[in-house]
C-alpha cells in the first residue's frame, strides 16, 4: 500500500511544478469559491442567529417555573407569554433562511465541484480529452450524489418548533444514520469525480465500486493523509494569527492551496487503482 500511496505523493507535486498554469487556475477557483461561500454564509447566517437571539430573548423573559405556569393556566392565560406565536415564528424563520442557504449552497457546490474536478482530471490525466465532456460528467456525477446528500439534510427542516419540542434530543439521534450515509456518499462521489470523462456511465460505476470496496484501505489512506494535512494548517493559521502574521496569512494560502492538491492526490491514487483492477 505505500508504495502507490507515495508514488502518487511524489506524482502530484511534479504534475504541480509542471503544470503550473493549471495549479494556478485551480487555486484561483477554490479562492473564488471559497469567498463566494462566506458571503453566501455572512449574508444568511446573521439572519438565522437574530431569529434564534429573538426567541431565546423572548423565553427569558418569560416565567416558566412550575408554579408560574400553574397560574398561568388557573387563570386561562397562555404559559409561553403575552406572545405565544413569537416563538414559533421565529424558529420558522431560522428554517426559512436556512432553506435559502442550503439550496444556494448546493447550486454553489454543484457548479464549483463540477469545473474544478473537471480542471484537475484533466490535468492529471497523460492523455488527452474533450474538456466540456469531462465538466458534463462531473455535473452530472456532483448533482447525482449531492442531490442525496443534501436531501437527507434538507428533510431535517420540515419540521416545526412543536416537533422539536416535543422529541427533545431524540430528534437529532434519527438522523445519526444520514450523517452517517452522507460520509460514505462523499467517500464514493471523490472516486466517481476521479474517473470522470474517461468511461460509461455503467463502467464508470462499476470501477467506483471497486475502487471503494475491494481498494478502500488505498482511499482511506489517501484521505485521512489529507485530512492531517487540513488539521495541520488550520493549526497553523490559527497559532500564529496573534503571533506572527506573515506566518499566518501564508499557513493560509497553503491551507486553501491544500485543497487543490488534495483533488490532485485522489485523483493520482485512482488512477493507480484503476490499473490494478
Amino acid at each position: 500500500m505505500a508504495g502507490i500511496i507515495i508514488i502518487s505523493l511524489k506524482e502530484s507535486f511534479q504534475l504541480i511544478w509542471k503544470k503550473k498554469i493549471f495549479f494556478l487556475l485551480l487555486f484561483i477557483l477554490q479562492i473564488i469559491f471559497l469567498s463566494a461561500f462566506f458571503a453566501l454564509s455572512g449574508n444568511y447566517i446573521p439572519k438565522m442567529l437574530q431569529h434564534a437571539k429573538a426567541m431565546s430573548e423572548y423565553l427569558s423573559t418569560q416565567n416558566l417555573d412550575e408554579m408560574a405556569m400553574t397560574q398561568n393556566l388557573l387563570e386561562q392565560k397562555d404559559v409561553l407569554g403575552e406572545d405565544p406565536l413569537a416563538i414559533s415564528r421565529n424558529f420558522d424563520g431560522v428554517v426559512r433562511n436556512f432553506r435559502i442557504y442550503f439550496i444556494y449552497s448546493f447550486l454553489l457546490m454543484l457548479i464549483f465541484i463540477s469545473v474544478s474536478w473537471g480542471l484537475t482530471n484533466r490535468m492529471a490525466k497523460r492523455h488527452s480529452g474533450n474538456f466540456l465532456k469531462i465538466i458534463l460528467i462531473a455535473f452530472i456525477l456532483a448533482a447525482f450524489y449531492l442531490a442525496l446528500v443534501f436531501s437527507f439534510f434538507y428533510s431535517l427542516l420540515n419540521i416545526t418548533f412543536l416537533d422539536v419540542a416535543s422529541q427533545g434530543t431524540g430528534f437529532l439521534s434519527k438522523y445519526i444514520p444520514f450523517v452517517i450515509l452522507s460520509i460514505v456518499l462523499a467517500y464514493f462521489m471523490f472516486i466517481s469525480l476521479s474517473l470522470a470523462g474517461w468511461k460509461s456511465y455503467s463502467q464508470l460505476a462499476r470501477n467506483t465500486l471497486e475502487i471503494g470496496i475491494k481498494k478502500a484501505h488505498y482511499m482511506l489512506a489517501a484521505y485521512f493523509i489529507n485530512i492531517v494535512l487540513f488539521v495541520f494548517l488550520i493549526f497553523m493559521v490559527s497559532y500564529f494569527i496573534d503571533r506572527l502574521f506573515v506566518v499566518s496569512i501564508l499557513s493560509l494560502l497553503f491551507f486553501i492551496a491544500s485543497f487543490v492538491f488534495a483533488r490532485i492526490f485522489v485523483v493520482n491514487v485512482v488512477n493507480k487503482l484503476e490499473e490494478m483492477i
